[in-house]
């Protein structure tokens, strides 16, 4: 288990996995954003190296991803700078800087290239999740990505080869919790909507047992959308917290975030905590106000 130390001095744990199907224009805007990851249900870090939008709109992930959270075999070839990627009887082959690439022989093309980016090797993640057979689902009014595989893509109806779903804003509110719509989630004694009307966001992970160090709440005040409400989201914020956390906590916690009325202010990571909770508030330029929440 990653100490959460470890993870806070190389970037805090960032929450479920935004992939570029074909995005809309306004996404661009977006790119600085957090990237937010979830595969089958489980919140994905990288401690070391961050997914990025790159100059075709499309996410990059580092290639240790694909084999540690997609479950699949990775091997570099650094002559030929080649990654080979493998899952079952499903083979794929990228070539660094190449949009032409392989899936058990047969030759594709992208619209972007696998690159390297300090030291690292990043790949397009929509071509690899679909050669793997992942299913997709794309939360817009999140900034985030839902990924499936193996039994959990099939029972969603739709895994390799399938076209993606018609309506993904339906689908998304059919799996959300809704302010007006739908009953509050409860995640460690926390209740809260996933969706707030304001534009406050929140994602949540029940943890088996009371882990350290292991962040199993985050809430993001949203900048640069149409309809958010800055003022309420900090009102809705304020609420969720208090609802555990030791009040003078909470003041400071709040007296810092609101520092930040406008997307180009920026928060440096800052720790809170009180007998039972950590908390982390950061806010990168450009970007949402992020407050992570753990179990000290």
């Amino acid at each position: 288990m990653m100490n959460y130390k470890r993870i806070k001095k190389l970037g805090v744990m960032l929450m479920t996995m935004v992939l570029t199907l074909t995005l809309a224009p306004a996404w661009s805007s977006a790119a600085k954003l957090s990237i937010v990851v979830e595969v089958n249900g489980n919140l994905i870090s990288f401690p070391d190296a961050k997914p990025f939008m790159d100059k075709s709109n499309r996410v990059q992930v580092p290639v240790r991803f694909v084999s540690e959270a997609l479950g699949a075999e990775v091997r570099w070839n650094s002559q030929s700078k080649q990654v080979t990627v493998k899952m079952g009887e499903d083979t794929t082959v990228l070539t660094l800087g190449k949009k032409a690439f392989t899936v058990n022989g047969q030759t594709k093309q992208m619209d972007t290239v696998a690159q390297e980016k300090q030291n690292r090797t990043f790949v397009p993640l929509r071509f690899v999740s679909e050669a793997l057979g992942a299913k997709v689902i794309w939360h817009s009014d999140l900034y985030s990505v839902e990924i499936l595989t193996g039994l959990a893509a099939e029972q969603s109806g739709t895994s390799k080869g399938t076209a993606a779903p018609k309506d993904p804003w339906a689908e998304w509110k059919a799996s959300r919790s809704i302010e007006g719509e739908t009953e509050k989630k409860s995640t460690e004694g926390f209740s809260y909507y996933e969706s707030y009307k304001s534009g406050l966001g929140g994602s949540g992970e029940t943890m088996k047992q009371k882990e350290k160090d292991m962040v199993f709440l985050q809430l993001r005040v949203h900048f640069g959308r149409d309809g958010v409400d800055y003022n309420q989201q900090i009102k809705d914020l304020e609420e969720i917290l208090r609802q555990k956390i030791d009040s003078k906590t909470v003041d400071n916690i709040m007296k810092y975030v609101k520092q930040k009325t406008k997307r180009d202010d920026i928060l440096e990571a800052k720790e809170f905590s009180d007998k039972t909770y950590g908390i982390q508030v950061e806010s990168k330029y450009w970007g949402n106000i992020i407050v992570s929440i753990w179990y000290k």
